[in-house]
């Protein structure tokens, strides 16, 4: 090995050497040099090891390291060991310190279970959110309550208002001690920000549609709440009166017209309120695109901006935080184009400004900071940040492939929080354009649910997202996650044996397979252009996809599950096409479906080979079911129509009309078959506001109903009947509700036994375990709630 020898004996011209190390001892290669003629390379030196040693002739410490090479290169391999074992054993700690932290993460995320729920997954669809007036605290309003966070370090405090009812609106008082909460079951509540204790609700018969604005007022003493019916009532929260007095009417009022205010403080005839930050003003907007701004002292009028739109179109709007600007974008269909435009309106010169027109998909918010020299807006996956005052664009933060659900301005205006339907809350330093955090799990939605068939495993995945998820259905704790290509996922499935994973996505036609226990990931080619849609059999061990191939030509293939391999084909012509089901049956015998807006029944049998489609009706399916035993196709057609009001049964196999159900008076929302496929029960709401169990042999049916039900005339929704499922042994039929309420219903009686409250909105999913003492149920306000029925 040669290395480099610095002669030290002439300090002003020292001198190099080069010398090279073998078996046979030192060897001098080359003359010396003077180190200022020395030019080598840096090249030569690293390709040849030189070493450059400062003492002149002195090689006792080369001599020792060659004479004990060997005892050295052990000794530099336990040093080495040594260190990777450090190394390891700090990584396995980092690993124990990162579980734990995930495990606190799902454990506050079970806050607040609701009564008879073991576990909760998710944490609610973001609507709003906002920072308290010190900078402190972020309230993160969700499907399930108000998160309060730690603005600084981004942790969670607490969860207000559990899965009470669904939230409008908050405000925080300007101490941020307390946030008051608006929610949509006709309550205004008051909560301690440093406790998450409750401190008091506001309710009367004017709420009975839900309080859907609410603001603490600066004085921090006074509640303003706003009604459905464009009302506002001032609360005094200590005494819990409204102040009606006669201090707020006009001065040349009598006393006999004063003991008749009405029991509301003042009618806005409007909606879409929003109040100054100072207290004094309420806004108001009206259909006819005009704005009213109300002193709220003096109950009158005082403002008025009519702003003609600019688009034919959606319709944001938001106020500046003293209701001196309002911004408004519409948008406009140009060529199936959206072409959004966001225009700034001065109500004291009643003049608009032009912001941005651009090509969009979507413009779910406009926020403004609290100062209101600044506004946000998301285009195309990109928040923009404009200044109010110039006009001119500030910041682009870009970042997101998903949709940005709502902002929120921090008051110094330096920090940007974002909510996406990545299931993401992002911290973004305004100045830089940068991500300072990013917390998970906060704003995803549940859309796409399904349950193996041991129920053991819960698999969910949503459009917007790239990413599959898995989840043990016991205990709600996350397991795997499965990620796809940049196009997003826009089908999967799961194997009844919970062994075997399945995702599309548009316009491809390559097909992703999984092997869940081991993760082993495979591509299979599809249909040659690409794949409408994929399914996997009842036995687990086959594959089906289809789309298509080409010009007016249409494919049906399947696949062994074990090696990929194609195992049948049929090809199809564009008029007798699978078409997109609104429902499949697909075993070993028999591959089916119903199409949703062609409504054909297509029947492959698979033991022939031969397939037929029949036309079954004229319009689009609403609901469709097939009977567990795959012989009987129930079909309830439309909306709103008096086809919609009934139940037509076909015969699966030869696709013949066997009869038709009637009895409901309003559109028929849902349907199951009982596990042995002799009864059918069938939902609605509304009007009619009953369930319906059905005899398969005889078509006669039993009405179960709610006696409730009758005393809530007005709140419909709570009557909708979203989703049915009947337990393994048929006894209990469980019934999701628009209102998020779920109902278990005893089938031989009729009786209700029990209801389960915790969703805020439309329940969507049921699944029964297999031993019939686990409900799972998945709903719009982006939580998925295990049940244990069990429970008394």
């Amino acid at each position: 090995m040669p290395f480099w020898h610095l002669s030290g004996r002439a300090k002003r011209h020292p001198t190099i050497s080069v010398w090279q190390c073998d078996h046979v001892g030192f060897r001098k290669l080359y003359p010396t040099y003077k180190a200022a003629d020395c030019q080598l390379p840096l090249s030569f030196c690293l390709r040849y090891g030189i070493i450059l040693t400062a003492a002149q002739g002195d090689f006792t410490m080369l001599k020792f390291i060659y004479a004990n090479r060997l005892l050295i290169g052990v000794l530099t391999g336990v040093i080495l060991i040594v260190i990777g074992g450090i190394y390891y054993l700090k990584h396995l700690d980092d690993e124990k310190t990162l579980e734990i932290e995930r495990n606190l993460r799902l454990d506050y995320k079970q806050w607040h279970l609701p009564e008879g729920a073991k576990a909760r997954i998710g944490s609610g669809t973001i609507r709003t959110m906002q920072y308290s007036p010190d900078g402190n605290l972020l309230a993160v309003v969700s499907g399930i309550g108000v998160w309060i966070f730690n603005a600084k370090t981004a942790e969670p405090q607490h969860l207000l208002a559990a899965h009470t009812s669904m939230i409008n609106s908050i405000s925080f008082s300007p101490d941020g001690r307390t946030l008051a909460v608006g929610t949509e079951n006709g309550g205004a509540q008051l909560w301690d920000t440093a406790t998450g204790e409750h401190q008091k609700t506001f309710t009367r018969r004017d709420y009975f549609y839900g309080v859907k604005n609410i603001f603490l007022m600066p004085d921090g003493r006074t509640l303003a709440v706003m009604s459905p019916y464009a009302t506002m009532d001032l609360w005094d929260i200590t005494t819990g009166k409204r102040k009606n007095t006669l201090s707020a009417v006009e001065n040349d009022t009598t006393e006999d017209e004063v003991n008749n205010v009405p029991d509301f403080y003042m009618s806005l005839g409007g909606h879409r309120n929003s109040f100054s930050s100072d207290g004094k003003t309420i806004a108001s907007y009206s259909n006819n695109d005009t704005f009213r701004f109300w002193d709220i002292a003096t109950r009158k009028e005082i403002k008025t901006l009519k702003a003609e739109p600019s688009g034919r179109y959606g319709e944001v709007i938001s106020y500046s935080s003293d209701l001196q600007t309002v911004a408004i974008a519409n948008y406009s269909d140009e060529k199936h184009e959206q072409i959004w435009q966001i225009n700034l309106w001065d109500v004291n010169t009643q003049t608009q400004r032009t912001i941005m027109e651009k090509q969009s998909y979507g413009l779910p918010f406009l926020v403004f900071s609290p100062d209101g020299n600044f506004i946000a807006g998301s285009v195309n996956g990109i928040i923009h940040i404009w200044d109010v005052n110039t006009g001119k664009q500030k910041k682009r933060l870009k970042g997101y492939r998903r949709v940005i659900s709502t902002v929120a301005f921090s008051p110094d205006n330096r920090t940007l929080v974002s909510a996406s339907y990545d299931n993401t809350l992002r911290f973004w330093d305004i100045d830089t354009g940068k991500v300072k955090k990013t917390i998970t799990g906060y704003g995803g939605f549940f859309r796409n649910v399904s349950v193996s068939a041991n129920s053991q495993t819960l698999m969910s995945f949503s459009i917007v997202s790239n990413t599959i998820q898995l989840w043990n259905t016991n205990t709600g704790r996350h397991q795997k996650n499965f990620i796809v290509d940049k196009e997003g996922v826009w089908g999967a499935v799961l194997s009844p044996d919970g062994k075997k994973l399945a995702s599309r996505s548009m316009f491809k036609n390559t097909i992703h397979l999984w092997d869940v226990n081991t993760g082993e990931h495979s591509k299979l080619k599809g249909p040659r252009q690409h794949v409408s849609g994929i399914a996997l059999s009842r036995d687990s061990q086959t594959l089906a996809s289809w789309g298509s191939s080409g010009r007016s030509k249409y494919v049906i293939q399947f696949y062994d599950v074990d090696n990929g391999d194609i195992q049948r084909t049929l090809h199809l012509t564009f008029k007798n096409r699978f078409r997109t089901p609104a429902k499949l049956y697909f075993d070993e015998k028999m591959f089916a479906g119903i199409g949703r807006f062609d409504p054909d029944l297509f029947v492959w049998n698979l033991v022939t080979g031969d397939y037929k489609i029949t036309n079954v009706g004229d319009t689009d399916i609403g609901v469709a079911r097939f009977s567990p035993d795959g012989r009987v196709l129930a079909i309830v057609f439309g909306k709103l129509t008096q086809q919609a009001k009934e139940i037509v049964l076909r015969d699966v196999e030869t696709g013949d009309h066997i009869r038709t159900l009637t009895g409901h008076t309003y559109s028929i929302e849902s349907l199951a078959f009982s596990p042995d496929s002799r009864t059918l029960a069938s939902g609605t709401g509304f009007f009619d506001k009953t369930i319906r169990l059905w005899d398969m042999e005889t078509g006669n049916s039993r009405v179960v109903t709610d006696p409730n039900w009758a005393e809530t005339p007005h709140k419909s929704e709570a009557t909708d009947t979203t989703s049915l499922i009947f337990s393994p042994d048929g006894e209990t039929l469980a019934s999701g509700m628009e209102s998020g309420d779920i109902h278990l219903w005893e089938t031989a009686t009729g009786a209700k036994k029990k209801t389960l409250r915790g969703h805020s909105l439309r329940v969507s999913h049921l699944f029964f375990s297999a031993d019939g003492q686990t409900l799972i149920s998945a709903s719009d306000d982006g939580t998925i709630l295990i049940w244990d029925l069990a429970h008394p």
